[in-house]
Formats: structure tokens, sequence, C-alpha cells
């Protein structure tokens, strides 16, 4: 009985020599900005690194915030919806700030999706975020460096 017991014990010592502690699958943190889009305000995360791009919303559930995939310069931006498990539009952004392209990404998908040119960036927004907020292309948007005012698109009385 002694022996048994050592056995296990010696068994279980040795196994947790080995153990690692979990590694994150998806180890970016993303800061929150704000930014106007029409007459909305929104907080997104921002995803202005190679790593943060590449992660995007990944593993994100629930889905909290939309987020900002910026570059320094405009260039095709090709995304797409592996690990990421929310719905999402997506409105490709040009270089003067202006929406270029929206399309619809389905969660898991391995479908590219492709900007219609050189973007600056593109802006991820929960599944049909953009159609009820009544944002198209051709609208701008503003990054806020300080709290963003909302726009007002007409005068209150």
């Amino acid at each position: 009985m002694k022996i048994h017991t050592g056995l296990v014990l010696a068994g279980l010592l040795i196994s947790g020599c080995h153990a690692q502690p979990p590694q994150t699958e998806f180890p970016e943190k993303f800061e929150l900005v704000q930014l106007r889009v029409g007459s909305s305000v929104q907080q997104v995360q921002l995803a202005d690194t190679e790593a943060k791009r590449r992660q995007g919303l990944m593993g994100q559930i629930p889905l909290q915030h939309g987020m900002l995939l910026l570059h320094q310069t405009p260039k095709r931006m090709v995304l797409w919806m592996k690990n990421t498990p929310s719905a999402l539009d997506v409105a490709f952004i040009d270089a003067n700030w202006n929406i270029v392209g929206v399309t619809q990404m389905q969660p898991f998908s391995e479908d590219l999706h492709e900007s219609p040119g050189p973007v600056l960036g593109a802006l991820e927004m929960p599944l049909g975020w953009f159609a009820k907020a009544n944002i198209t292309v051709g609208q701008q948007l503003v990054l806020c460096t300080t709290p963003c005012e909302p726009s007002m698109s007409s005068n209150p009385d």
C-alpha cells in the first residue's frame, strides 16, 4: 500500500514538473479610441501594428467594441474571419478617411474580403451596425484625439 501511494505521488510530482502555464492564444491588448461616424460616436479598439491587425477580433466573445485596423500608409487589405466568433460588417477607409466600401463577414469563415483599392484601414463593427446607424459609402470617419462630440444633422429648436 505504501509503495502504491508513493508511486502515485511520484507520478503526480513528475507530471507537475512538466506542466506549462497556459499560453494566451490571442496575446495582443488593444487601446480604445473614439471615432465619429456620421452622427454616431463609437469607442473602438485600435489595431495599429502588424501583430494587432493580424489578431484582430479573433477570440473576442462577447464582442464589446468594434475595431479600427489602421495602417501608416494606404495599401490593399484582405480580411478573413478565422477564429472570429461574431458576424461583422467592415467598412474600408481611404486616405481621406472616407468609407469606400462596406461588406459583411460571417463567423469563423476563411473567405477573403479584399478592399476596393489601397486603403488606410478598415472599421469592423457588429453585423448590421452600419445599416442601423445609416452609415454608407462616401461618409467620412473622424478619429477623435479628444472626446468626440456627435455631429448634429439638424439644429435643435
